[in-house]
């Protein structure tokens, strides 16, 4: 069962995996087989560099950039009680009291840690060069690149929240400036016994999404 992983163990994904799981998502379709993706690793003192920068942003109220759109605002009815519903019950795991700030503002801080990881992949397409369906030939790479990497025994947790300093994407991944990031994919080794690592999503019952015609 795949889930996103919160908290990895320090050792790096040797190179000819990456690689390979790279290669086998590359295989997703896309319109025409234009394969309008662009994936960027960045790891070692790169990711570092990074990391501190986003902590910093993070830890001074810099106001978000994003770039794109994720989400229609107002959220419908629906998905509004679906994010609330998971907010409330992964804080409840993690034993962090609604009213206790300090401990809920370090909690969304690991988001601009990458939750530890050591390698992340940033997802992209080039400026000016993508529709609608663009985003979801992408999606369809993304979701290729989660299945190769969950069949490698290995953990990710998809990040649109990482999309929110872009100037510091940009100052820290060299030849960005045409390019639109649209989501950061922390991935490596997870650790089982980490307590964000044991919660589990709940999912809509099969009925209430899927019917049959005919």
């Amino acid at each position: 069962m795949r889930k996103s992983a919160r908290a990895y163990t320090s050792e790096l994904v040797p190179a000819d995996i990456v690689q390979a799981v790279v290669l086998a998502a590359s295989r997703a379709p896309s319109s025409k087989n234009t394969q309008p993706w662009k994936l960027v690793l960045v790891q070692g003192q790169a990711l570092e560099n990074l990391r501190q920068d986003y902590v910093a942003a993070f830890g001074s109220g810099k106001a978000p950039s994003f770039e794109y759109t994720y989400s229609p605002d107002p959220l419908p009815e629906a998905y509004k009680k679906r994010a609330t519903d998971l907010g409330k019950a992964f804080l409840t795991h993690k034993g962090i009291a609604r009213e206790d700030k300090e401990k809920r503002k370090e909690h969304d801080c690991e988001n601009f840690r990458f939750f530890g990881a050591n390698q992340v992949f940033f997802l992209a397409v080039n400026k000016g060069e993508y529709g609608q369906g663009t985003f979801l030939d992408c999606g369809l790479f993304l979701q290729a690149l989660i299945t190769e990497l969950h069949n490698n025994g290995l953990g990710c947790c998809p990040q649109y929240s990482a999309m929110a300093y872009p100037d510091l994407l940009r100052k820290h991944i060299p030849n960005s400036e045409n390019l639109l990031f649209l989501l950061a994919l922390p991935f490596g080794y997870p650790k089982a016994d980490n307590v964000a690592n044991t919660f589990v999503t709940q999912r809509e019952p099969l009925e209430s999404f899927f019917r049959v015609v005919g």
